[in-house]
């Protein structure tokens, strides 16, 4: 016979004095009272603690020692009790990757959503990512440099635990000679002992391309067999002429059969839930590793008077021109006239002209530097010299000086003219640019019938959106039949929990709102949607005042969702 009610007898946690009381099961319960009356105490101190304390020691003694001894609470009989969840106002944590998002699981159903049926667009250009043919690939590496050793290379392993000794076996037997294991060119006949507690890399070595033993028909051969072992995908990776290392793995090439732009032929890897994670190597924007804010030098700051050129200081903290040191001046002027040509500007624009007045470009690469190789010019005496290489710019030079010095007075200084700001490579998005560049398309009329609406939202877009209107987008997603089947578990579990959010009246919240910036309210209940998802039956649910901070007008709704707590 199932127990029907929950008795407590003799109840003498802090302030309570032996209270004996019978409360029914399956019931919304309130119990109300004065300050200091001993509400918490027989809530959380007696029924919570004593419910969580049988739950524990129902388990082993092994997994016990991984959770702490509970104390018994002081009462005398507590029966028909039910394994007790709090819910209390207490704030979620302090960790900035923290988001109402991955609270409430929304985001990683989102990151399924858009590696599955999302529409890849390259970053730079905006093209549709799609096939490129394995002769254009060819034609793209042949149009390397002529002078440096081609290492073609198959991934086969890409960040995942093991030790990966039959592989390594495999791999010989089909008549590999080499791989390339977490940057580092080995012989697989002698392959290194790996942690199989750690993630690792493995490339295999499918050809070594001499400078003279170039020819199409090898490298049509070497890219047939990469992309078949690769699962589309082939990384290229150069060195010196003779080289028995290949390059590191942040100067591959990538090149893929099923990704790629079609406008400018640049190739991108497949498309996986970890790739729109902020918190993955994958997926997270490398210039704030997925935080979406620094703490660095702030450009206005930086430059109190626009009217100054970069000759005539106009950053200050760089001290005047000749002070600067000879290599510096020559470094920056170098720059200057690089981009001047590149941008068309009229020669002396990038040094000598007033910052106000500099392209917005131009700025970016004063600041923040160039990927791209800039060549220089060294003239000493009646000799140049010319060279290139990549230019990191202001901020990073400064950034350096401030983690690398010891001085106190120095660092004040350098703080004057430092905050936290978004993040000069994402934007705040927290995502690689591959990531923030795919779409979902929504069909919902009201949506798009809204001021400055639009059909398509990348991930970080999303995000942004307040939970009222997330739940308009995703009233309808326009996808093909196909599509449709793969996506519907995905959307079935956003649209639940998007409809969870906003019966505890937390409309207005967006799925980047962080953690620490949540009130104790706004945690509570998001935590209380989360249970409401999670459809456990016969739980003892305990919450702290759960109606704090909430209009009148949602108190209705706020009952509701209570009430369908299983």
């Amino acid at each position: 016979m199932a127990t029907t009610e929950i008795k407590v007898k003799g109840a003498r946690e802090h302030n309570l004095r032996d209270v004996n009381v019978t409360l029914p099961r399956g019931q919304l319960i309130c119990f109300s009272g004065v300050s200091g009356s001993g509400k918490s105490s027989l809530a959380f101190d007696t029924l919570y603690a004593e419910g969580q304390r049988r739950y524990v020691e129902s388990l082993s003694h092994y997994a016990r020692q991984f959770m702490g001894q509970m104390p018994k609470p002081d009462v005398d009989l507590v029966s028909g009790l039910s394994p007790s969840i709090s819910i209390s106002q207490k704030s979620t944590g302090n960790n900035p990757r923290s988001t109402v998002g991955t609270i409430t699981e929304i985001y990683d159903f989102l990151r399924v959503l858009f590696a599955r049926v999302g529409t890849g667009h390259c970053p730079e250009c905006g093209t549709v990512i799609s096939a490129q043919a394995r002769d254009a690939i060819a034609s793209r590496i042949l149009g390397l440099p002529q002078d440096a050793t081609l290492w073609l290379m198959a991934p086969v392993v890409r960040g995942q635990k093991g030790e990966f000794r039959d592989l390594f076996e495999d791999l010989r037997k089909q008549g590999f000679l080499r791989a390339r294991v977490d940057g580092e060119t080995v012989r697989l006949s002698d392959p290194p002992p790996l942690d199989r507690q750690h993630r690792h890399h493995v490339e295999v070595v499918v050809d070594r391309i001499d400078p003279d033993s170039r020819d199409r028909g090898r490298i049509n051969e070497a890219v047939e067999s990469a992309l078949r072992m690769g699962e589309a995908t082939l990384l290229v990776s150069l060195s010196e002429e003779n080289d028995d290392q290949a390059g590191k793995p942040k100067q591959d090439i990538l090149f893929s059969s099923q990704y790629a732009c079609g406008g400018c032929g640049r190739s991108f890897k497949p498309p996986s839930p970890q790739l729109f994670s902020f918190n993955s190597p994958q997926g997270m924007c490398e210039g704030c590793d997925g935080l979406g804010r620094l703490y660095t030098f702030v450009p206005e700051l930086l430059v109190p008077d626009e009217k100054l050129s970069i000759r005539k200081g106009a950053i200050k903290l760089l001290g005047k021109w000749g002070d600067l040191g000879r290599y510096r001046r020559h470094i920056y002027r170098g720059v200057a006239d690089a981009i001047d040509q590149a941008m068309e500007l009229r020669p002396g624009t990038m040094l000598e002209g007033q910052w106000q007045d500099l392209p917005d470009q131009a700025k970016q690469i004063w600041l923040w530097g160039t990927d791209d190789s800039v060549e220089f010019t060294w003239r000493a005496g009646q000799k140049s010299r010319k060279y290139s290489g990549a230019f990191d710019g202001f901020i990073p030079e400064l950034l350096s000086r401030y983690r690398n010095t010891r001085n106190k007075m120095q660092l004040r200084q350098f703080e004057k003219y430092m905050d936290t700001m978004d993040c000069p490579d994402c934007h705040g998005r927290r995502l690689n640019p591959q990531a923030s560049a795919v779409t979902i398309k929504t069909g919902t009329s009201q949506f798009l019938a809204e001021e400055d609406a639009k059909a398509d939202f990348s991930l970080p877009e999303l995000c942004e959106l307040s939970i009222e209107r997330l739940n308009s987008f995703f009233e309808t997603i326009r996808l093909g039949d196909t599509e449709a089947v793969i996506a519907a578990e995905a959307l079935k579990e956003i649209r639940q929990r998007i409809g969870f959010l906003l019966g505890v009246g937390l409309d207005y919240l967006t799925l980047s709102r962080t953690a620490p910036t949540l009130s104790g309210g706004e945690s509570q209940r998001i935590r209380l949607a989360g249970q409401i998802g999670s459809g456990l039956v016969g739980v003892l649910y305990i919450l702290d005042e759960p109606s704090i901070g909430l209009h009148p007008r949602d108190n209705d709704r706020l009952i509701e969702t209570l009430l369908r707590l299983p």
